[in-house]
């Protein structure tokens, strides 16, 4: 598969991006996780609250990186 090339339009430091990108708990959608199967916390998409701290709901469930593998991508 070819690389895909985008154009940020804007100020690049306006741009935020959640920290559930990058957790292994995440669903392949996005909405949901281990912690929260019900859908994400907007505290915790939008980053108002670190998740490597325990957040009211989580079931004892913290962010965790993923871990990527050769053959692995993060998940869409």
């Amino acid at each position: 598969m070819a690389p895909v090339n985008f154009t940020i339009v804007g100020n690049p430091t306006d741009l935020t991006v959640s920290q559930c990108t990058f957790c292994a708990h995440r669903s392949p959608d996005g909405a949901k996780c281990r912690a929260y199967p019900n859908g994400i916390p907007v505290e915790i998409l939008f980053n108002e609250h670190d998740h490597s701290t325990p957040f009211h709901g989580d079931n004892e469930i913290l962010y965790k990186p993923i871990q990527l593998g050769e053959a692995e991508r993060v998940p869409a």
